[in-house]
């Protein structure tokens, strides 16, 4: 499956306050950024530059004046970019459709099924505390230490083989999210299975994220899914959402939690209401892949697109400039 995005941005300039709060959507254009005009994938390294993986363009490099473009040409082993990790070493992880990379801001080194990965289609990376890396593949979780390559697979007990998206918690716990399998939890020494049969929603785990609170939430095809480390609570159709895939989810700084629908747009959740933002409040398109708070604390929305480019800059708080010329831009601005 290839997800096609684009991305825009929210920027958020006003102290925030859940009554009342709206926001205004503006459109700007951008032609010169991006090798390619479907981005996958957005990543900010810890120099602060802009990273986005197209489908087929390869990765794009803004660094607030030029933007640079590595293919297939520079050593990339594939165009098709789905996920983007900088490790502690200050390596850049590409996954792939076909294998993947690793750049030293140089030269790349490439891994495929010869290197000793279970499968060529890397569709998240993490990196542990211990510095391992963590590939989710279509056969398994393939785990690099810095040497060779070690599967997982539903032989060690893992639930199913295809991996959506991994975590590591603040008790350095691993959980992968599945495709009909639910979620994995790994300890280090033992895996261990939640389901629909354990509270789950669903057994389809698109993505997982760890609150500043502990709690993990869980965006699946049947709505999300908050588990306390104790007890499931499920959010859907009842409880407010008006569309029950959830793609992605955000937690801001202010604690707000964002989840990315399948045609339903954004919605924000202050731990009371679900508040939803759609195309009749401005926004570009309703269908949310992805989103990223960058560490000046601007959102990135990857979004459903099949033929503009819609790319959103902060022209203040993210310390990069916009670019020459523009297309189709989004800025969501607090009002």
């Amino acid at each position: 499956m290839r997800i096609y995005l684009s991305i825009f941005i929210i920027l958020s300039i006003l102290p925030q306050t859940i009554t009342g709060q709206r926001y205004n959507f503006k459109t700007f254009t951008v032609e010169d950024v991006l090798a390619q005009s479907q981005v996958l994938t957005v990543y900010q390294d810890s120099k602060g530059y802009m990273w986005f993986g197209t489908n087929g363009g390869g990765v794009s490099r803004y660094d607030g004046v030029n933007s640079t473009i590595l293919t297939t040409k520079d050593g990339l082993c594939n165009n098709i970019i789905l996920s983007i990790l900088e490790d502690s070493k200050g390596n850049l992880w590409f996954g792939t459709d076909i294998g993947l990379s690793q750049y030293d801001g140089q030269t790349f080194i490439n891994y495929t099924t010869e290197q000793g990965l279970s499968n060529s289609t890397i569709w998240s990376i993490l990196e542990d505390k211990d510095g391992n890396l963590w590939f989710g593949t279509g056969e398994g979780v393939n785990n690099y230490d810095g040497a060779k390559f070690t599967t997982i697979t539903t032989n060690e007990n893992l639930s199913n083989n295809i991996i959506w998206s991994i975590l590591e918690d603040k008790d350095s716990n691993l959980w992968f999210g599945t495709n009909g399998g639910g979620v994995t939890k790994h300890d280090g020494a033992t895996f261990t299975n939640f389901t629909t049969k354990d509270g789950l929603n669903s057994n389809n785990i698109f993505y997982i994220l760890e609150d500043s609170k502990g709690n993990l939430w869980f965006g699946s095809d049947v709505g999300i899914s908050k588990y306390d480390r104790i007890t499931f609570t499920d959010f859907t159709l009842e409880e407010g959402l008006a569309e029950n895939t959830i793609y992605s989810i955000l937690e801001d700084q202010e604690g707000n939690m964002w989840f990315g629908t399948n045609g339903k747009g954004v919605y924000k959740y202050n731990g009371r209401t679900f508040i939803n933002y759609t195309t009749k409040n401005d926004l570009s398109d309703n269908v949310i892949w992805s989103m990223c708070e960058d560490r000046e604390g601007n959102i990135w929305i990857g979004r459903d697109w099949e033929n503009a480019i819609k790319l959103s800059l902060s022209t203040s708080n993210c310390g990069i400039e916009p670019i020459y010329k523009y297309k189709n831009l989004n800025l969501l601005l607090d009002d």
